[in-house]
C-alpha cells in the first residue's frame, strides 16, 4: 500500500507545479494587457477637440490619412466645434484630453479664468484674412461699414480689431456669427466684409462674385493663430500619450513640407473645392512652422486685457502668465524623433 501512496504524492506534487505556473503565466498576461508594450500594445482612445471648417490645418489630416496615430498607438475621438470658446468650455469641463485648430487667445483666456491648460504647439500662424464685397477696395474703405467676426474671443476678432487700430478706422458694427453663416451674410449684402479662418475665406473670393481679400495676413508678423492645447490634468498623468499625439502630428508636418501638392489635393477632397481654393487658403497662413512665436503671443493677451477679453486682475504679469500655460518641451523632443528641423 505504500507504493501507491508515493506515486499520488508525487502526482499531487506535480499537479500543484503545473498550476502553480499556469496561475503565474495568467498573472503575466494580465499584467501585460493593464501595461502594453512593444507591437502587442492596445490603442488608447485620445478625445480631442476641433474646429468647423479648420481643414486648413492640413498636417493634422494628412497625419489621420497616413495612419500615423495609428502607429502611435492611438485611436481619436474627435469632436468639433463651432469656434475656440465653445471648445474651452468643454475641455475645463473634462470632455477633451487635447484640442487642435484652437485660437491662442480663446486658450489663454480659458486659462485666465482657471482653466488647467497648456499650449503645446503652433498649428498655423497668421490665418486671419478679412474679405470684402466688391464694393470696398480697400481695408480702409471698411471705416463706418458692417464687419462680420466668427465671435467674441476668437484670434480672428483680436486680429480684426488690431488691423483697425493700425489703420486708425471704426466699424459701424461687428457682426457675429458661424464661420459656416458668414459668407452668406456677405453675399445677401448684410455686411460689406468678414474676417475668418481659411478655407471659408478663399472659398468666398472663389465663388462669390466681386469677393475678394483686403488683407491678407494679420497687422503683426508671425502672428500665432490657432494651436494645439491639451487638459492640464491630462498632460500630468499621461505626458508619454500627449507626446505620441505629438509625434504623430509632426509626422504629418514633415510629410506635408515634402509633399505640398499632394497635401493640397487631399485638403481639397476633403472640402469638396477646387484644388485651387485649397492652395488660396494655404497662401494666408503657416502651418509648418510648429515653433511659437512667443512675442505675437504677448501682444494678443495685452490686447484682449486692453479690450476687456482678459480682465487685468487675472493676469497681473503677462510674460509669467505666458510662460506658465506654454510648455514646449515636448516639442524639441518630438521635432528631433521625428527629424523635423
Amino acid at each position: 500500500m505504500k507504493k501507491p501512496t508515493k506515486h499520488i504524492t508525487v502526482l499531487a506534487l506535480i499537479t500543484g507545479l503545473i498550476m502553480l505556473l499556469a496561475g503565474c503565466g495568467t498573472t503575466k498576461n494580465e499584467q501585460s494587457k493593464k501595461e502594453p508594450q512593444g507591437g502587442s500594445q492596445k490603442e488608447i482612445t485620445v478625445r480631442i477637440g476641433d474646429i468647423t471648417a479648420a481643414e486648413l490645418i492640413v498636417p493634422f489630416h494628412v497625419a489621420m490619412e497616413k495612419g500615423y496615430f495609428k502607429e502611435e498607438g492611438l485611436k481619436i475621438d474627435r469632436k468639433v466645434f463651432t469656434n475656440g470658446p465653445n471648445l474651452m468650455m468643454a475641455m475645463s469641463n473634462g470632455e477633451l484630453d487635447l484640442c487642435v485648430a484652437t485660437g491662442f487667445t480663446p486658450i489663454l483666456q480659458a486659462a485666465s479664468q482657471g482653466s488647467n491648460v497648456k499650449i503645446l504647439l503652433s498649428m498655423s500662424k497668421g490665418n486671419a484674412p478679412v474679405v470684402a464685397g466688391g464694393h470696398i477696395k480697400s481695408f480702409k474703405d471698411l471705416d463706418g461699414k458692417v464687419v462680420g467676426s466668427p465671435g467674441l474671443g476668437t484670434i480672428q476678432n483680436t486680429m480684426l480689431s488690431l488691423a483697425a487700430q493700425k489703420h486708425g478706422i471704426k466699424f459701424q458694427k461687428v457682426v457675429h456669427g458661424k464661420i459656416t453663416d458668414l459668407p452668406v451674410f456677405l453675399e445677401k449684402g448684410e455686411i460689406d466684409a468678414f474676417t475668418g479662418w481659411e478655407w471659408p475665406a478663399a472659398d468666398t473670393v472663389n465663388r462669390v462674385k466681386g469677393a475678394h481679400y483686403v488683407l491678407n495676413m494679420p497687422v503683426i508678423d508671425n502672428a500665432e493663430s490657432v494651436a494645439m492645447g491639451v487638459n492640464g490634468k491630462y498632460y500630468q498623468e499621461n505626458r508619454e500619450t500627449v507626446k505620441k499625439f505629438m509625434r504623430a502630428y509632426l509626422k504629418g508636418v514633415k510629410y506635408y513640407t515634402e509633399h505640398k501638392d499632394e497635401a493640397f489635393s487631399l485638403m481639397a477632397k476633403m472640402i469638396n473645392r477646387p484644388v485651387e481654393v485649397a492652395k488660396m487658403s494655404m497662401d494666408n497662413c503657416i502651418v509648418e512652422k510648429p515653433d511659437i512665436d512667443l512675442p505675437s503671443v504677448k501682444f494678443a493677451v495685452q490686447d484682449a486685457i486692453d479690450t476687456g477679453k482678459i480682465k487685468k486682475d487675472a493676469v497681473p504679469n503677462v510674460d509669467e502668465f505666458i510662460n506658465k500655460y506654454i510648455d514646449q518641451s515636448l516639442l524639441l523632443e518630438s521635432k528631433k524623433e521625428v527629424g523635423l528641423k
